[in-house]
């Protein structure tokens, strides 16, 4: 086998690595107590497996976040509960919970009014949104390193998963993540479309259903994926060549769109029908009747907040992203125009979005949780910056920093407090994260089920993040510099040259 053979066959090591280092660190915490946009989610995931329904009546008394729906007829005994969220993630974790309610003991599922299901929760987490936030990172690794190199790739790739709100909803039962994951899925099937001379039109078939199904978990990822539709026709050569992968990326944000219209079909007898129609709790309704479905036009307070305000700021949690500016200005001048304008388009809009909705603070979140659907988008910036000299070593630094603040977190509570129920959280990095560190309050963890306390239970979890370090450094070392399949020519570049 020659130099060259042996070094690729290496390559989905380092994606295995960087697979088991989230699963890991998501698994290793069991998080307790009530999640109201998780604990709404699993609601109907409940309701369909163990009850074949989508009604969530049983589980309605313990909920915050939950919708009423009664119908064309008034009369209170025809109403019924449902979950206030988009359904996509609720389908997805009943798939995963149809195998799992067979084989689980009782003790998993307990049942009643004030039945704590945490255990039940943290593995429907673990099977969803963390596997899809592991593949994610093995997956994003691999595309950057295609375009910018193996260590820049790994370093950004280390940002998002690390140090950024990516890191506490990866281990939540939260839609932002998976969305995030989907969506640029599909802009990496459009990528291998918009490069690859055969062109093959299920590519943007794909990239479609990714998104159609992305908008069923977080229906404002509707903006990201016209985009990437946008995208897709400035991508074409000529018009003609544009017609039918348009119309496949249409079929295909319908077909993983349909069974979310399926399931309002059922729920509030519209297929464009939704939850946040129909909310019971009147200080959500109130939000959510401001504008067009609790968005409007853009605040200062949202602006600033989501941005660099303590409260929850997008760069202050994450300054790193901030050189995602001088990274769109090098995409450029590499080649990459056309996947930089959709980078700022996404990035723009969705944070537009996000600061004209009315809970632009994400409730209990840490960082502007609504804005995690563009994360990726970003962050793929800041790749093409992140072994440039002095923004290179600026990148590292701010990594670390962001990386850390983010384990801080993670290790005390991966929900920072929502100022509707806790009041005088100016500074939650402060105000909570770091003085639970300074009390012990550590989250639940599997140091703790084997007798640990305190910060001595996360000492399993830093050992065995030590050793695959150093394993993914050795196999990142042993990887070629890049490795562009056959047949694929990056824009503006040699097709077997990388682009910088």
């Amino acid at each position: 086998m020659s130099s060259t053979s042996a070094k690729r066959g290496r390559q989905p090591a380092v994606g295995g690595s960087l697979f088991w280092l989230v699963i890991i660190v998501a698994a290793y915490f069991i998080p307790r107590g009530v999640q109201a946009n998780a604990d709404s989610h699993l609601a109907l995931t409940y309701a369909i497996v163990e009850h074949h329904t989508v009604r969530i009546d049983r589980y309605a008394p313990n909920l915050i976040d939950k919708a009423v729906y009664c119908g064309t007829n008034t009369n209170i005994a025809t109403c019924h509960y449902y979950t206030d969220k988009a359904p996509g993630l609720s389908l997805f974790a009943a798939v995963v919970y149809v195998p799992l309610h067979a084989v689980l003991p009782n003790a998993f599922m307990p049942d009643g009014p004030k039945a704590d299901r945490f255990l039940l929760r943290y593995l429907l987490t673990l099977f969803t949104i963390s596997l899809c936030c592991a593949i994610f990172a093995a997956t994003f690794w691999q595309f950057l390193r295609r375009l910018v190199g193996k260590y820049p790739a790994m370093l950004v790739t280390i940002g998002y998963v690390f140090g950024s709100m990516a890191l506490p909803f990866s281990m939540l039962l939260f839609s932002h993540a998976l969305a995030a994951a989907l969506l640029f899925w599909a802009f990496m099937a459009l990528y291998r479309f918009r490069t690859s001379p055969a062109r093959p039109l299920s590519l943007p078939f794909s990239a479609g259903l990714l998104a159609g199904f992305a908008i069923g978990c977080e229906y404002p990822t509707a903006i990201i994926a016209a985009l990437l539709g946008i995208y897709l026709l400035a991508a074409a050569p000529s018009f003609s060549d544009a017609v039918q992968p348009a119309i496949r990326y249409a079929i295909g944000v319908v077909g993983g769109f349909a069974p979310t219209m399926v399931y309002s079909l059922v729920a509030f007898g519209s297929p464009l029908s939704q939850g946040y129609a129909h909310l019971t709790n009147q200080y959500y309704a109130k939000g959510m009747a401001h504008g067009v479905l609790g968005v409007g036009l853009p605040t200062l307070e949202a602006l600033w907040g989501t941005s660099f305000s303590p409260f929850r700021g997008l760069f202050i949690i994450s300054p790193w992203l901030l050189l995602a500016v001088p990274g769109l200005w090098w995409m450029r001048r590499t080649g990459f125009g056309l996947e930089a304008a959709l980078c700022a388009a996404i990035a723009i809009s969705y944070f537009l979005f996000q600061a004209g909705y009315a809970f632009w603070d994400g409730g209990a979140s840490v960082g502007p949780r609504h804005f995690l659907p563009a994360l990726p988008f970003l962050s793929l910036p800041v790749a093409f910056v992140a072994d440039r000299g002095r923004l290179g070593v600026l990148a590292r630094y701010l990594i670390v920093l962001s990386a850390t603040l983010m384990a801080m977190v993670i290790a005390t509570n991966p929900l920072l407090g929502d100022p509707h129920y806790v009041p005088g959280l100016f500074n939650p990095l402060i105000d909570q994260t770091l003085r639970d560190v300074m009390d012990g309050k550590w989250q639940n963890n599997w140091g703790m089920v084997f007798g640990l306390r305190g910060w001595v239970s996360l000492v399993p979890l830093a050992g065995v993040l030590l050793i695959m370090g150093r394993t993914l450094t050795q196999r990142l070392r042993q990887t070629c510099p890049a490795q562009i399949p056959d047949g694929i020519q990056m824009p503006g570049h040699d097709p077997v040259a990388p682009p910088i």
